[in-house]
């Protein structure tokens, strides 16, 4: 927050205190101070009060040193003057050097778990969980670097309908090593993801399987367990290509193994029958109708094992919140679940981030399918046409809830029309330019220029973005930030001239606070640092 936003937030603590009602106006004063406002003389009009008295007891309630303040007058008619310290920037810059890569630490000591990508361990991961990926790493290192402890989390779907025909599949695709004419299933998946994995069934096996049907013992439970661990570790190897790691993989399989869900159950309120089927109360919570457990038939509805599975996590780890980044075809889900957690007794300890659909675009049109696989577009496919650090920055550069076009374009571009290089530059241009430098010891004593103080205004900005987005999370604030502040230094760069100039010392220690605040935002969003460009 901006030296303005604090003096305001101050002044406008203080008319409330004082039981007035007032918008605080706070303007910039070129002629005399840095800072005035007419607050005063609106006050003590709209309350029949002498201006100059009531001046001067608000000006009594400033603690001047806080707000790096050398001074604070007031003046005919009612005017309040507000004089900013020169030192007050150095502090400042030196600050920032002193917490290094802890500056925005705002050890909140919370404890996150975020849910993220959980795609189906069915195939290649596809355009929507890669926006899935960055959303939530990016999330959870916003979280951690704010003094948070933060569990990233990925639920294997693991169990039911999906598998059953993600088994189908592989097992007919194997079939067809030995006889190309063996049918596929009419409710198969018929991707060049299920032929690779078929591939990698049969250098494991060889011809183990090919005498074999899907009703001999133990063949479906083979390769279901098989593709499914095929496609996970498929799945983790192109996450680990763009930065992106769990610390938990939870199973859907297991909560069944474990009878948590037949606990669950035997335990939770607000249900009964009807129809031969077992419901739960949401509509008492929130939700606009109420949901099925148990289906007629005895089996498990979706819902239950969500809820288990939501149950397991806030069991595990005690968290103060569970983030779930979700699809925009889930959001149907989301009352449902906030009802049923409701009911379980954890109101409001859930939030959901629903993105939409992501479009590649090239040429200014859409790009539908991928040429060579003749399907959607896979990660894999967007790793072929562009750099990890492209997919990371553009994947987050809108609020998850609008549609998101990744122009690629744009992100091949080596040239200030790519945001991502306009960063990296940046960042590449202080580190040559503090290598060059033969001061290495950085300590700021006063700050006078608009370029340089405009700078440090950016600077100081980070605290309050970290805060923001670990309040309302949307990290698009962090890409917009950090262009910003990228653009502002290079126009301060190319304005300034640094080595051997009179005012070094302290010109080098604002670019080296820059640098920090740079590479702590990069890693955020997981974008490469580089060193030289």
């Amino acid at each position: 927050m901006q030296i303005d936003e604090q003096i305001k937030q101050v002044l406008q603590k203080i008319i409330n205190n004082f039981g007035y009602e007032a918008n605080v106006v706070l303007t910039p004063s070129k002629s005399h101070a840095d800072y005035s406002t007419n607050l005063a003389m609106v006050v003590a009009s709209k309350y029949k009060l002498d201006v100059i008295d009531f001046a001067t007891k608000v000006v009594e309630q400033i603690d001047k040193d806080k707000l790096f303040l050398t001074k604070i007058e007031v003046v005919k008619p009612g005017f309040i003057n507000f004089f900013v310290s020169n030192t007050s920037y150095a502090n400042i810059v030196n600050n920032i050097i002193l917490e290094g890569e802890n500056f925005a630490n705002l050890k909140q000591n919370k404890v996150y778990n975020v849910e993220f990508v959980s795609a189906n361990p069915t195939g290649y991961l596809h355009l929507g969980h890669v926006r899935s990926a960055a959303i939530g790493a990016t999330l959870a290192n916003v979280l951690e670097h704010a003094g948070n402890k933060v569990i990233r989390e990925y639920y294997i779907n693991d169990n039911g309908v999906q598998i059953d025909n993600l088994a189908k599949s592989l097992f007919a695709r194997y079939q067809q090593i030995f006889n190309p004419n063996f049918a596929m299933p009419e409710d198969g998946y018929f991707g060049q993801d299920i032929i690779w994995a078929a591939q990698q069934v049969f250098d494991l096996v060889k011809d183990k399987y090919q005498q074999k049907s899907l009703e001999n013992e133990g063949v479906l439970s083979f390769f279901k367990e098989t593709g499914t661990k095929i496609f996970l570790e498929e799945i983790k190897k192109d996450l680990a290509q763009i930065g992106i790691h769990f610390d938990v993989f939870s199973s859907e399989k297991k909560l069944y193994q474990d009878k948590k869900i037949d606990n669950l159950l035997s335990s939770l309120k607000h249900t009964y029958k009807k129809d031969d089927a077992l419901w739960l109360e949401t509509t008492k919570f929130g939700d606009d109708k109420d949901r099925v457990l148990i289906k007629q038939d005895g089996t498990y509805t979706y819902f239950t094992p969500d809820i288990t599975y939501h149950l397991q996590k806030l069991q595990s780890n005690n968290p103060d919140k569970l983030i779930n980044v979700w699809g925009a075809d889930h959001i149907g889900y989301v009352q449902r679940m906030k009802s049923a957690l409701s009911i379980l007794g954890y109101p409001n300890k859930v939030d959901f981030l629903i993105y939409q659909l992501v479009k590649l675009i090239k040429n200014n049109q859409e790009l539908k399918m991928s040429k060579r696989r003749g399907t959607s577009f896979t990660l894999k496919d967007l790793l072929e046409l562009c750099s990890k650090d492209a997919i990371r920055y553009f994947m987050i550069n809108r609020s998850e809830n609008t549609n998101l076009d990744f122009d690629l374009d744009q992100a091949n571009q080596i040239s200030d029309q790519n945001p991502v290089y306009i960063i990296q530059y940046s960042y590449a241009r202080i580190a040559q330019l503090l290598l060059k430098s033969e001061i290495k010891e950085y300590q700021a004593t006063s700050f006078f220029e608009e370029n340089e103080i405009k700078l440090i205004n950016i600077l100081k900005e980070f605290n309050e973005i970290i805060a923001t987005i670990t309040k309302n999370y949307k990290i698009n604030l962090l890409n917009q930030y950090l262009l910003n502040l990228a653009k502002t230094f290079n126009s301060f760069y190319s304005n300034s001239k640094i080595i051997g100039n009179p005012n070094e010392k302290n010109l080098l220690a604002l670019v080296k606070a820059t640098g920090i605040v740079l590479k702590i935002g990069l890693k955020l969003i997981g974008v490469s640092i580089k060193e030289r460009m």
